[in-house]
């Protein structure tokens, strides 16, 4: 039993100067395009070649479609609307990637404070002990300049911070055993 190849191949190859084409041939042209399993992004091209052929593929379509230039959708925007990708799907794919990359960095910035304090819990015992002080002292524009020079989730930092709050513990239980007294 032979085993069939089921990548699929490349459709399209590129005509001649898109100027000099009359509507039709852009037409074919766009269609072969829009065929080619790379225009949907396989992964089998390179990026540069791929932005190669979506370029082209537009300036196809001003050609084969010149009474739709300058009017609200281009032809990209067409096609991906025959394909069912709307501008509430591609919001929702943008929020999907923003809590990716927002999960992603906490794991990483967690990673980090680990490797820098020993383990899990002393690493959550540091962060919410520097929480602890920012929330007592900060104010949201000290907050804000942490976040923007990058210090946020800084070890060091974070590090510094829990022991601030750790001696701020320790006084406020010589001052409670004091009272007690």
């Amino acid at each position: 039993m032979t085993e069939e190849n089921t990548t699929p191949q490349a459709t399209w190859s590129e005509g001649g100067p898109v100027a000099e084409m009359d509507g039709d041939e852009a037409k074919v042209e766009i269609k072969s395009i829009e065929s080619d399993p790379s225009f949907a992004g396989d992964g089998k091209m390179d990026y540069w070649s791929r932005q190669n052929m979506i370029k082209r593929r537009d300036a196809l379509y001003r050609q084969a479609y010149p009474e739709n230039v300058g009017k609200e959708y281009s032809g990209m925007e067409e096609t991906l609307r025959k394909q069912g990708i709307d501008e509430e799907f591609l919001e929702s794919e943008q929020e999907r990637f923003e809590d990716r990359d927002e999960k992603e960095e906490k794991k990483k910035t967690m990673d980090t404070l680990i490797s820098h304090f020993g383990t899990e819990d002393e690493a959550k015992k540091a962060l919410t002990q520097a929480k602890s002080i920012l929330n007592k002292f900060a104010k949201q524009e000290d907050l804000d300049f942490l976040d923007n020079a990058g210090l946020g989730n800084n070890p060091e930092l974070i590090g510094k911070l829990a022991e601030i709050e750790r001696i701020f513990e320790t006084g406020r239980e010589k001052v409670r055993l004091n009272n007690e007294k």
